[in-house]
């Protein structure tokens, strides 16, 4: 049994846990110290968290429905705590990079990620820099020698890749032609949506990311089932939501290298 199916083992428990099973608890309480002892060792801050969580309440005599309150509660936050473990093990953890793969047989792996974006050049170069960091090769089309190709000829040239992210920002602004609104809304450059339809029938969609940039009025693409649409945020959590797609895919990629 790997480290996933451990943490994996324990939320099934405590989510099945009912109210006043307190000798299931107990056990459950002791082997979830046990894995953290050794999945991230003796002073791990995860040992002070499992302490701290509360499942009874502080008062004595205290009436039912607050005591399954706290229950409730209790189990929620160890609930919680597991699932952040278990993320911490996925991203971090050099030895879990083969757990729970999914490699199409049809689509040949290398380091090679295609970029697709439209005018925000912050966007492309934070991308840029973080597939550079995990030692992959972006691919940003207009960064390659041209040799005579044509622009598709060009496009065609290099999307042989295994992966692609596709940058959607809002750039045009675009009135509606029935006139419900004189509002403009704003859209992603129609070569990016093009390529983003492109690369979903070319590679399939888990192996396709969509980042986009939130802005009230950005009329997003409705016709793309399945795809995963990632938030281009400030604190940077997309940079570990794309982590852990490209390990979904089976690339070999480490999130401490982001954090150098």
């Amino acid at each position: 049994m790997n480290k996933l199916e451990l943490i994996d083992g324990l939320i099934e428990e405590i989510n099945a846990l009912k109210f006043g099973e307190e000798t299931n608890l107990d056990a459950i309480r002791r082997r979830t110290e046990m894995i953290i002892r050794n999945l991230f060792g003796n002073d791990s801050k995860y040992l002070d968290d499992l302490r701290h969580i509360s499942f009874y309440p502080s008062m004595i005599n205290a009436p039912r429905l607050l005591e399954m309150q706290r229950w409730q509660s209790g189990t929620h936050e160890l609930s919680n705590m597991l699932s952040t473990m278990k993320e911490e093990v996925l991203l971090f953890d050099k030895t879990t990079g083969s757990i729970g793969l999914s490699e199409s047989p049809d689509i040949p792996q290398s380091n090679r990620v295609f970029i697709v974006h439209g005018h925000d050049d912050a966007m492309k170069q934070a991308v840029a820099r973080v597939i550079e960091k995990l030692g992959l090769d972006g691919i940003i089309l207009h960064e390659k020698p041209n040799q005579g190709m044509t622009i598709i000829e060009k496009f065609t040239e290099y999307s042989n890749v295994s992966f692609s992210i596709v940058l959607l920002s809002p750039d045009d602004t675009c009135i509606r032609s029935d006139k419900s609104t004189d509002k403009p809304i704003f859209r992603a450059r129609q070569n990016v949506i093009f390529e983003l339809g492109f690369f979903i029938g070319k590679l399939g969609r888990e192996r396709v990311l969509a980042l986009y940039r939130q802005d009230e009025d950005f009329e997003m693409p409705s016709d793309y089932s399945g795809v995963l649409f990632i938030p281009f945020d400030a604190s940077g959590r997309w940079q570990f939501d794309l982590i852990r797609e490209l390990k979904a895919c089976g690339y070999s990629v480490d999130a401490n290298r982001i954090l150098e």
